[in-house]
C-alpha cells in the first residue's frame, strides 16, 4: 500500500525538515466564534471521528484521539497507519459515543480538535475551560466543510501558518486533474454512492463529503435526487422507488463484505429491471476488509489517497455501458 502514500508523506518530510517561521499567538474562526492559541501547541487531542488523519497529514502526532468504528489500533486505519508511524505518534484513544469530558481532561491537551463531531455550542465552552478548541471552521454546518477547509483551519492552529495544507490541497488538485484526464468518460456522468440500511436505501445529497468527492472526480449528482435532500443531507429512497437510483453509476460502499447485502438487493425484481443492473453499471465496495467503506466515510487526506487509487478504474469500467466488462478489484 505504499504507494497510497507517497505522495502526501514527500511533501510531508519535506514541509517538516524546513524551519518554518512561527506565528503564535494565532487566532482562528469557527462556527462558535473565535480561538486563540498562545504558542505552537504540544499536546493536541482529537475528539472528532477522524482528525487523527488530518493530524497524521500534517505531520502532527496527536496525544488523544477519539475511535469512531474499526478497533483499529491507535484508531487508525491502514490508510494512515504510514504518516502515523512517520510522525510516532502513540495517541491514549477515547473509546464510546459523544466527548468524555473527564478522558479529556485528563490527557492535559494545549489544543482540542472537535471538527468532525456533533458537538453543541455548551459542549464547546466546557472543552474551552481545558484547553483552546477548534471546531467547525466559520461559514460551514457541522459535518459539511470540506477536507480542504477543515486541513487548513487545523494547520493553522497547530503550526501558526497554513503553508503544509496549502501544499497537501494543491497535489490533491493535481491528482484529481489527472483523474479527470486519464478518465474523460467519467465527465458530467451522474452517479453517487448509496447505502443499503433497513430494507430501504439512503443517499446523502451533493453537499455530503463523500458526494463532493465523486464530484471532483467529474462525476455530476443525480438533480432529481438533491431535490429529495432532508435536514442532515439525508436522502431516503423505498425499494418502490428504486427507479430513482436509475444513474450513470452507482457506488455500493460495504462495511462488512462478509455479510454483505449484495445478494439482496441484486436479488429484487425492480433493481434487475434498471438499467445500473442489466448494464452493469454497480460498483461494490466489499473488497478486503471494509476498507473502501471506510475510506468513503472518512474523506480524509489520507483515505482520499487510497480511494484515489482504487476507484477511478472502478468507475471508467462501469460507466462504458458493457455488463462484460470486469470491475477491478480493490486487492
Amino acid at each position: 500500500m505504499e504507494r497510497v502514500f507517497g505522495l502526501v508523506l514527500t511533501i510531508l518530510l519535506a514541509l517538516v525538515g524546513a524551519a518554518a517561521a512561527q506565528n503564535f499567538p494565532v487566532t482562528v474562526e469557527h462556527v462558535y466564534g473565535t480561538t486563540t492559541i498562545e504558542e505552537e501547541p504540544q499536546r493536541v487531542v482529537s475528539v472528532g471521528m477522524h482528525e487523527q488523519d488530518f493530524l497524521y497529514a500534517l505531520g502532527i502526532a496527536p496525544i488523544g484521539v477519539k475511535e469512531w468504528w474499526g478497533e483499529r489500533p491507535y484508531a487508525t486505519w491502514p490508510w494512515a497507519e504510514e504518516a502515523r508511524a512517520a510522525v510516532g505518534a502513540e495517541p491514549e484513544v477515547m473509546y464510546g459515543s459523544g466527548i468524555n469530558l473527564e478522558w479529556v481532561a485528563a490527557q492535559q491537551p494545549d489544543l482540542i480538535i472537535a471538527i468532525y463531531v456533533t458537538m453543541d455550542e455548551a459542549t464547546y465552552d466546557l472543552l474551552s475551560e481545558i484547553a483552546p478548541v477548534v471546531v467547525t471552521p466559520a461559514g460551514y454546518e457541522h459535518w459539511g466543510a470540506p477536507w480542504q477547509a477543515e486541513l487548513t483551519i487545523i494547520d493553522k492552529a497547530t503550526s501558526g501558518g497554513t503553508e503544509k495544507s496549502e501544499a497537501i490541497i494543491d497535489s490533491f488538485a493535481e491528482r484529481y486533474a489527472a483523474v479527470r484526464a486519464e478518465y474523460p468518460q467519467l465527465q458530467g456522468k451522474t452517479g453517487t454512492n448509496v447505502y443499503y440500511r433497513d430494507g430501504g436505501f439512503v443517499v446523502w445529497s451533493s453537499d455530503d463529503l463523500a458526494s463532493k468527492f465523486l464530484i471532483d472526480l467529474g462525476l455530476a449528482f443525480p438533480p432529481e435526487l438533491d431535490a429529495l435532500a432532508q435536514e442532515g443531507n439525508r436522502i431516503d429512497v423505498s425499494p418502490e422507488r428504486m427507479d430513482l437510483l436509475e444513474m450513470d453509476v452507482v457506488i455500493w460502499p460495504v462495511s462488512d463484505p462478509q455479510n454483505s447485502d449484495r445478494e439482496t438487493i441484486e436479488a429484487m425484481g425492480l433493481y434487475q429491471l434498471l438499467d445500473i443492473a442489466r448494464e452493469g453499471r454497480s460498483i461494490w465496495l466489499d473488497d478486503g476488509d471494509g476498507l473502501a467503506y471506510a475510506a468513503m466515510s472518512w474523506q480524509t487526506p489520507l483515505s482520499l489517497g487510497y480511494l484515489l487509487d482504487i476507484l477511478p478504474a472502478k468507475l471508467a469500467a462501469a460507466v462504458d455501458g458493457d455488463p462484460a466488462t470486469p470491475i477491478p478489484s480493490s486487492d
